[in-house]
């Protein structure tokens, strides 16, 4: 992931939250605020693409996902939307403008890191099978081989956790950060395995 493969968007628009949407994962939210109802109007019939800067502790973040409107899925009498958007990359914020001067929103220019073609390593790999053959217990022969997000995006990442895995530099670093995320699940599904085999034994 060279620096001359990121691509450059501009005036983008933006809206800082608190989640991390990794490429692949569809998350659904709620929009109130005037300013992003007329997001949400400027990008539905324009392809439908905004950026989400990380908010962590208050502050927005430079690192964010970029995203695409899904569907909407409800349309109140107020103006406020129930919509569902797809994870398509992850960013870096490159100029940050707090807000449009006729719509309000925030926007910006992005540096899309193409973090969405990350291959998995044999080492995630291999802890994914056994993470699965565990708690998943998908029947992966039926299934795609696993890709580095339909890992990610299986093991119930929280936010914070998603935040810590994008910003790693390198596909070396993203796996070897994936990979002790899985090995911590399955250690803690044997744990909580042994609990629950040492009580009925009792």
């Amino acid at each position: 992931m060279n620096k001359e493969e990121h691509i450059t968007e501009k005036s983008i628009p933006l809206f800082p939250l608190g989640i991390i949407v990794l490429p692949g994962e569809t998350r659904f939210l709620h929009i109130f605020e005037q300013k992003y109802k007329n997001l949400f109007a400027d990008i539905e019939n324009s392809g439908g693409y905004f950026g989400i800067p990380f908010v962590r502790s208050g502050n927005i973040d430079g690192t964010g996902s970029f995203v695409k409107l899904e569907k909407v899925l409800a349309r109140y009498p107020n103006g406020e939307l129930d919509i569902s958007v797809k994870g398509i990359d992850i960013f870096n914020t490159l100029e940050y403008i707090d807000e449009h001067p006729e719509r309000l929103y925030p926007y910006g220019d992005l540096e899309l890191l193409r973090r969405n073609s990350v291959k998995p390593s044999k080492n995630l790999l291999e802890a994914f099978l056994k993470y699965n053959k565990l708690v998943l217990k998908l029947d992966l022969e039926k299934l795609p081989k696993p890709g580095f997000y339909l890992i990610a995006n299986s093991v119930g990442l929280n936010d914070l956790e998603k935040y810590d895995l994008v910003i790693r530099g390198s596909e070396q670093a993203l796996n070897m950060t994936m990979t002790n995320h899985v090995n911590l699940r399955t250690l803690l599904a044997l744990q909580q395995g042994s609990l629950q085999e040492y009580y009925c034994l009792n």
